[in-house]
């Protein structure tokens, strides 16, 4: 499961060490529930995660389109380098979500919007 974070602005949702089949479907359900629940704002942060396979794409996927049906502004936080940044890259995920280096240019910037 992921770790849930929640603000006046935001809620964060920390993304666990590896994201795979085993664990999916549970951390969309957390970031679905996140978003119902009426958070102004969504982060994924996949900043401490070593392995994201493509269950780990779907939930980033899934949760920006519910985001979009809800009109929530989502930011995802990605590791500079690695293995999570590379399939990220692969898949295209900056073309289709807004992504931020940290957490706190992602809470700066969804202040600012």
């Amino acid at each position: 499961m992921a770790r849930v974070e929640i603000t006046e602005t935001c809620g964060t949702l920390t993304f666990p060490a590896e994201v795979d089949v085993s664990n999916g479907e549970a951390i969309l359900g957390q970031a679905v529930r996140l978003l119902d629940s009426g958070t102004p704002a969504l982060i994924l942060d996949l900043t401490g995660c070593t392995f994201c396979d493509s269950n780990g794409l779907n939930v980033i996927t899934r949760s920006q389109m519910r985001a979009t049906e809800l009109g929530v502004p989502m930011w995802v936080v990605l590791p500079s380098r690695g293995i999570v940044r590379r399939v990220s890259d692969v898949a295209g995920l900056q073309r289709r979500v807004a992504i931020a280096p940290d957490v706190t240019t992602a809470r700066e910037a969804l202040a600012h919007s």
